[in-house]
């Protein structure tokens, strides 16, 4: 991977009265795509995790959500919600148990749901240390022949600062004076770009309007960094010992509030000469070099390991996928069962229509509904990982009713 790939979403939190909240938190993977975790708060003694949940029909080969309209009967999906009261959050190591849920029944009580019907519900558990930002949310272990599945999340990034103080009521300024001092909070990690583990650096960053301007910090030994920023232009170089430097530039001039932002940097190893190298020894010396996978017509190799379905065509606004892009995903399928230990992440995108955190949205919906095409094909939902960006990665200009049909497309990346 040579070029820079970088999440940058925004955590919403209030930190008053002992309560920090972190809305839309971004999560690494999950095992149902049913169910969202829409706020988390850190409250009194409790860690409170906010869920949605909405059922999804199948229609043809494709998964959507529908609405019913008013006076519409209702229909029973055979589907029922509960929450395994085992459950618990892991975070650091540390295990942090279950208290109790509103909403939504504990198991063995079931509810059943019905098919565009949104659920919310409520669970607390015991209040995460202090500095914990990342947790795991395990509500039990799935297995096949289990007729329910439980809902995972892993990686559930939160706004938990080691220090949470509140300034005293004397050194409080007048409202008229906060408002007009904005600082922003930047935090990552760095990421070593083929195993994906963190890696420790040092990230720079200089004022775009004065590049002698500029500052730097050491990561920790888990890669991770933060800054305080004023709302500015900058560019942020990358670098790590044995490692390809990287850089972003990114305009928060425009930013009138004071925001959390997280950015991760992935870094690529630099190629070493190995002087003599053993022969090797065993039969792997004797199989033939696996074949590049090449573009074709119906899939393009954009970047190392990344690739573009040609022609794959969604309904504008709609996760579904038409007819005649079954031929891109059959193509797809045909290179996973050819070799039965690749493993991929799709990654859904739109064009700039609408709204941007619906995009982001949609553009989950459009990877999910391609993860589930190919297994129901028979390709194990664990090779499948899926990730939505919304509008945020145009290849075509948005302007025209063709380059928006160019970006509401869907890659994969071979992990």
């Amino acid at each position: 991977m040579k070029k820079l790939l970088s999440t940058l979403f925004i955590l919403s939190f209030l930190n008053s009265f002992g309560q920090i909240i972190t809305k839309m938190p971004e999560i690494d993977d999950q095992t149902s795509y049913e169910t969202d975790i829409t706020k988390v708060e850190i409250r009194g003694n409790y860690t409170i995790v906010f869920f949605s949940y909405q059922v999804a029909q199948q229609r043809g080969n494709t998964y959507q959500f529908q609405f019913p309209f008013p006076n519409q009967p209702r229909q029973n999906s055979g589907y029922t919600i509960s929450f395994n009261p085992k459950s618990y959050i892991n975070g650091n190591g540390k295990r942090f148990k279950y208290i109790k849920c509103t909403g939504i029944p504990e198991l063995p009580e079931e509810k059943e749901v019905v098919p565009g019907e949104k659920y919310r519900f409520t669970v607390y558990f015991e209040k995460l240390d202090a500095g914990i930002e990342t947790f795991n949310l395990i509500e039990g272990k799935n297995r096949p022949e289990d007729s329910h599945k439980y809902w995972n999340f892993y990686g559930v990034h939160i706004n938990n600062p080691l220090v949470q103080t509140t300034p005293p009521a004397v050194a409080k300024k007048p409202e008229s004076q906060e408002e007009t001092e904005v600082m922003l909070t930047i935090k990552g990690k760095l990421i070593d770009a083929k195993t994906n583990k963190p890696i420790a650096g040092k990230v720079l960053y200089r004022f775009d309007f004065d590049a002698q301007k500029a500052d730097s910090v050491k990561t920790s030994q888990a890669g991770e960094f933060l800054f305080k920023l004023k709302p500015e232009a900058y560019t942020f170089v990358a670098s790590a010992k044995g490692y390809e430097s990287t850089q972003e530039s990114i305009d928060l001039s425009k930013m009138d509030k004071s925001q959390q932002f997280a950015q991760s940097f992935y870094l690529s190893p630099i190629g070493k000469d190995v002087k003599n190298p053993e022969p090797v020894k065993d039969e792997i010396s004797k199989a033939e070099p696996k074949e590049e996978i090449k573009s074709t017509e119906l899939i393009t190799k954009v970047e190392e390991n990344k690739f573009r379905l040609n022609n794959f065509i969604f309904k504008e606004g709609d996760a579904t996928f038409l007819p005649e892009s079954t031929e891109q995903i059959d193509a797809l399928l045909k290179m996973l069962k050819e070799d039965p230990k690749m493993k991929i992440r799709l990654e859904g995108h739109t064009d700039n229509v609408g709204d941007p955190v619906k995009n982001k949205q949609l553009s989950l919906e459009r990877a999910y509904n391609v993860r589930e095409y190919l297994k129901s094909k028979g390709i194990a939902g664990e090779r499948i990982q899926f990730k939505g960006y919304g509008d945020t990665k145009p290849i075509a200009d948005n302007k025209t009713e063709e380059g928006r049909k160019q970006n509401r497309r869907v890659e994969f990346v071979i992990l």
